[in-house]
């Protein structure tokens, strides 16, 4: 096909291409660990409330801590994963393709650190609840896109 190096279609391209129905799988990834690193504020605010504040060098730990997270989880899935045999097709990924993936992991986290930038600088509070239900919402719509393009 004319564009199998940009998108894979058929099972021997996936991991090969720059994107493969792993790329939402990637990018929940990105909402997930971005999420997760934003606990670290949230919870310290839920108990200091006097101290409520999320500066925005945490939004850039948090983006930065994704990419990082991206980049050792590509490492780990095509060496220690790939070793014991349980990646798909017993193949490694390309270069361009987990650089894709560890872009899409950035994305992903932008978009959510861009969520609660409105939240949080634009309605002038922080309304965590909402910002982790947007997140999840994100989590759940990239999730079952990854499930269906998978079967």
């Amino acid at each position: 096909m004319m564009f199998d190096w940009l998108w894979a279609t058929l099972p021997s391209e996936v991991g090969q291409s720059v994107f493969d129905f792993f790329s939402f799988g990637h990018l929940a990834m990105g909402v997930v660990v971005f999420s997760l690193l934003s606990l670290i504020s949230t919870i310290r605010n839920l108990f200091d409330p006097n101290n409520f504040k999320v500066q925005k060098s945490h939004w850039l730990w948090f983006f930065v801590g994704t990419i990082i997270f991206a980049v050792f989880w590509e490492v780990v899935e095509n060496t220690l994963i790939l070793q014991w045999g349980l990646k798909h097709l017993n193949q490694q990924d390309s270069i361009i393709n987990a650089i894709a993936d560890i872009v899409l992991g950035g994305i992903s986290a932008l978009i959510v650190g861009v969520i609660g930038y409105l939240l949080y600088e634009k309605v002038k509070k922080y309304e965590f609840l909402l910002f982790y239900i947007s997140a999840a919402l994100l989590f759940v719509l990239f999730f079952v896109i990854y499930v269906v393009l998978e079967f």
